[in-house]
């Protein structure tokens, strides 16, 4: 079909086109208005399909000089002992990767990354679990493997949209009953942790649907 370059000088009332040139006309329109993700003003999360098509942003300086198209941000393995605050200036921000850095604790401010779906912290120096990640009310997927985790607030069951929790190689101890909120959990990893079986069995009672992943048993205690 040869292209559209130019539209007549005079147009004939729409009743009066054929079927089919009214149809040609209106897809050529449409074609014409380019798709859009949320503005800073209407930022929300973006559908899992599209966030998994997403361009990585592997720079914190090259995110900054263009914030409103930065979806996607892999800022690991950059020795950081603190999280940039810079980061609050990218409101469209739905995954973080913070792994292999050198943090000990996130900072209040936080819960202002409010589209965050997936963040991963794992091989971190982190001991206390950052209680400010329960304030990430979308988030989807946490790993938070390869750290010295003694244990997990009471706080993460009100993640309610979680699904998958990596806490591989942690060196966990507590799990609080509130951690039965997390309804739609559907994988955990806890390998390389040491549990009895009766810890075992009452970690899967906690999320009856999810695919948990553990280590042989210890005999912990007997």
């Amino acid at each position: 079909m040869p292209a559209i370059t130019a539209l007549p000088h005079r147009i004939p009332a729409a009743g009066r086109w054929p079927r089919v040139a009214r149809f040609v006309l209106r897809s050529c329109l449409l074609l014409l208005v380019p798709f859009s993700f949320p503005s800073a003003a209407h930022a929300q999360p973006l559908p899992q399909s599209t966030l998994d098509t997403v361009r990585t942003y592997r720079s914190l300086e090259r995110a900054l000089a263009e914030p409103m198209q930065v979806y996607r941000l892999d800022l690991s393995k950059q020795k950081l002992k603190a999280v940039p605050e810079e980061l609050r200036r990218l409101p469209n921000l739905n995954a973080l990767d913070l792994g292999r850095n050198k943090l000990k604790e996130l900072p209040p401010w936080f819960t202002d990354l409010a589209n965050l779906q997936e963040l991963t912290l794992s091989g971190n120096k982190l001991v206390d679990f950052p209680e400010v990640i329960c304030g990430l009310r979308h988030l989807k997927r946490l790993d938070m493997s390869r750290n010295a985790l003694t244990g997990l607030p009471a706080c993460l069951g009100r993640l309610q949209e979680l699904t998958s929790l990596d806490l591989w190689s942690a060196d966990l101890a507590t799990f609080p009953e509130e951690l039965e909120g997390l309804e739609a959990l559907r994988y955990v990893d806890l390998r390389v942790i040491q549990f009895s079986p009766k810890e075992m069995e009452r970690i899967a009672e906690l999320w009856p649907r999810a695919k948990i992943q553990f280590s042989a048993p210890c005999n912990c205690g007997m």
